[in-house]
């Protein structure tokens, strides 16, 4: 058994250890940047923290979340624990994801140490350590960062177990694992995937003390889903179900590429997640590196490998979508298996510095992209905006908000003298986007009308280009304020491209000239029909719409 000091002894000697320790304090350095930034909260962040600073512990746990959201109870508990204590700001509602982002990075080079050769721990500690789209999530309010870390205990404490199965380790790892599905919602097939790991081929002397930690966590994990189901409601469900869709594999397949959905899906996690150039180069990786592993150590090979078949097995049978952010627990596990396949990859050259340069060039385009897109990583900043809106709001100004902004005037509106009770916020319209006309049709006559958007859904809907259409048609648009785009990682490395979202605007527009104002009317407007969600109702958008305020009358002070 390797005792503490011979532990960071090796971590420590030159070479290896050098080169680990110092992208360790690089990926924290690249956290505490983005934390420290303060980037707004966007869209899901504003609907979490509404629910952490309005409800009391209890009423967090015993009846659904506000605002279209899903979150594991211990998440919860711990984050309403630190705004009670800190305050509502962005810092205190992030903190506790910051944390979980800092021990991941820690945890996935010990892991690395464990089962990988020397170049390939360099490399996996350096693809999560340097990732732009790993590290944003230290500083979202948001579980997905205590997600990877609780992949990344079980993983490291069935490690342990695995090599050397000692009564305190089993205890460790059975207790941690009874509660990995209270903090982690995906946990469940983390768990599956390791008790299946740890069961197969294992002796009988190992077989008494898995059966029944295996039971529990089964019973615990049942306990977990069910508990996670009884707070959504079935609108909520089948939106969810929806808006996820391309993450449940096409079933009964019916062609060759339905049959490829799985292969696609793990490429996705590369393309639309980790922001990597070329994520086929990738995919391919990390199911050679799949293949290497169980051949060196093939436990340690299903260790990594099997949550990944669970969860693409739970998209086969649509109970889990396997897409982007709802499998960011699978990324530290998937950048394990791309360092062992870029590593076999290297010896395969035969070349002197075979090995050295394909991990080079495994690790370059990330690294690129983060030199090309560094932090603070911002979407949808509304306080610039708001801002200069406070210095150009007149008296008698109406402020009318499309209807996606009001999570974000509640939270960020009363800082610059816009509480919700001064605007007039908008409401969704289901079946008749000329519903949305005639509501801009009370501001007829008035000289000064700010249009503020801080959500722009026209990848999904086409309200706010018609609404801005009809204004500029019986308006005169006198002024713009238009915030910073957006920086988030979306798909990048090599090729950035940041993503198609329209920055935070208000629109000053004067609506007193008779002439334009003759010119139409909300009735004669042509418009597309409204976009409709095959089973799911029309106005519950996430956490947009289920709790929006009446509409106030014009002219509200």
């Amino acid at each position: 058994m390797e005792t503490r000091g011979d532990f960071f002894s090796r971590w420590l000697t030159p070479g290896r250890g050098l080169a680990v320790l110092v992208l360790i304090v690089v990926g924290a350095a690249l956290r505490l940047w983005q934390y420290g930034g303060n980037p707004a909260l966007w869209l899901d962040e504003l609907a979490v923290a509404n629910n952490l600073l309005t409800r009391p512990a209890a009423i967090l746990l015993s009846t659904p979340l506000a605002d279209g959201q899903v979150a594991p109870p211990g998440f919860l508990l711990v984050s309403r624990a630190v705004v009670v204590t800190l305050g509502g700001s962005e810092y205190a509602l992030r903190l506790f994801p910051l944390f979980c982002s800092l021990a991941a990075l820690l945890g996935l080079a010990t892991i690395a140490r464990r089962v990988l050769l020397p170049g390939g721990a360099i490399l996996a500690t350096a693809l999560f350590a340097l990732s732009p789209a790993v590290a944003v999530f230290a500083a979202e309010a948001k579980q997905y960062a205590g997600d990877a870390l609780v992949t990344i205990l079980l993983t490291e404490l069935a490690l342990q177990w695995l090599d050397a199965p000692t009564g305190r380790r089993g205890l460790a790892l059975a207790l941690v694992g009874m509660l990995a599905a209270w903090f982690s919602q995906p946990a469940v097939f983390v768990l599956a995937g390791i008790g299946l790991a740890l069961s197969l081929g294992a002796p009988t002397g190992q077989r008494r003390v898995l059966v029944p930690m295996l039971a529990v966590w089964v019973v615990v994990a049942a306990l977990a889903v069910a508990y996670a189901r009884s707070r959504a409601s079935s609108g909520l469900i089948a939106y969810m179900r929806y808006f996820w869709r391309a993450g449940f594999m096409p079933w009964p397949a019916r062609t060759a590429d339905d049959l490829f959905w799985p292969w696609r899906a793990i490429r996705d996690v590369f393309d639309l997640l980790l922001d990597y150039p070329w994520p086929a180069l990738y995919g391919v990786l990390a199911a050679g590196g799949a293949v290497s592993l169980l051949r060196r150590h093939w436990r340690h090979g299903l260790i990594l490998s099997l949550p990944v078949l669970a969860a693409l097995a739970a998209a086969t049978i649509h109970a889990y979508p396997f897409q982007v952010r709802l499998v960011f627990f699978l990324v530290p596990s998937l950048l394990l298996l791309v360092a062992e396949g870029a590593w076999r990859l290297g010896e395969l050259t035969k070349l002197r510095w075979g090995r050295e340069g394909v991990l080079i060039g495994v690790a370059l385009p990330p690294a690129i992209g983060l030199v090309r897109n560094p932090p603070v990583w911002r979407v949808d900043d509304p306080r610039p905006v708001l801002a200069e809106l406070q210095r150009q709001h007149r008296p008698g100004d109406v402020v009318y908000a499309y209807y996606p902004s009001w999570q974000t005037l509640r939270y960020y509106g009363s800082r610059y003298g816009f509480p919700l009770d001064r605007l007039d916020i908008g409401a969704c319209h289901a079946t008749d986007l000329h519903d949305y006309l005639r509501e801009l049709d009370r501001y007829r006559g008035r000289p000064r009308v700010w249009f503020f958007t801080a959500f722009d859904l026209t990848r999904i809907v086409n309200e706010q280009q018609a609404m801005l259409r009809y204004l500029d048609a019986i308006g005169i648009r006198r002024s713009a304020i238009e915030g910073p785009s957006s920086t988030r990682p979306g798909t990048g490395g090599l090729r950035i491209r940041w993503k198609e979202r329209r920055p935070v605007t208000a629109y000053l527009y004067d609506l007193s000239d008779p002439v334009r104002l003759a010119s139409t009317t909300a009735a004669e407007a042509q418009l597309p029909p409204a976009v409709q969600y095959p089973g799911v109702p029309r106005c519950v958008y996430g956490p947009v719409v289920p709790h929006v305020p009446t509409v106030a009358a014009p002219g509200a002070p």
